[in-house]
């Protein structure tokens, strides 16, 4: 008699399944490493942003001495202080970064806080970023982003809760 059964043994389903799933790990892991880069640049990109638009429209404000005196010197001043909502309304972060606009809560791809610290009572800013994995401190903390007392960024806090620097630049 002869075999005319038609169709697929359990092993050679067994077989394609295992090279599926090989293969789908395989994208996974790609994709997450794409995921994993975009974050950085986005973020890197947002943090430009945020430095360009401080320098244009906070330098051409009419106490040109004191330009940055919206914002406060501690992380409880920069939440409580006017000078984010102001920032925010001047549209100083970019509009998928702002969370809640009357708080306003500003946060980065990674889902930290974002916000703007004085120093020398107005005259030079920080931006703080926290909850940055150490890829996008190292990729933000090596950018030539211009620090002198002519460009108003006097440092960037990663990772940090604004009482001691742990990547800033200076």
């Amino acid at each position: 008699m002869e075999n005319s059964e038609k169709g697929r043994s359990m092993l050679e389903m067994l077989g394609v399944l295992a090279v599926v799933g090989v293969l789908s790990l395989a994208g996974l892991a790609g994709y997450q490493k794409a995921m994993a880069k975009h974050k950085m640049n986005r973020t890197v990109s947002q943090m430009a942003q945020i430095v360009n638009n401080m320098r244009t429209v906070f330098l051409n404000a009419e106490n040109a001495r004191y330009p940055y005196q919206y914002f406060g010197p501690t992380k409880e001043d920069a939440k409580t202080i006017d000078g984010m909502k102001k920032a925010v309304a001047l549209h100083i972060f970019p509009d998928e970064m702002v969370l809640d606009k009357s708080t306003p809560i500003v946060s980065s791809p990674y889902r930290g806080d974002v916000y703007i610290l004085t120093e020398d009572q107005g005259e030079t800013f920080d931006v703080v970023f926290e909850g940055l994995p150490r890829d996008a401190s190292i990729a933000i903390g090596t950018m030539d982003w211009g620090t002198s007392d002519i460009t108003g960024l006097q440092e960037l806090l990663i990772n940090d809760d604004a009482e001691e620097t742990t990547a800033g630049i200076q």
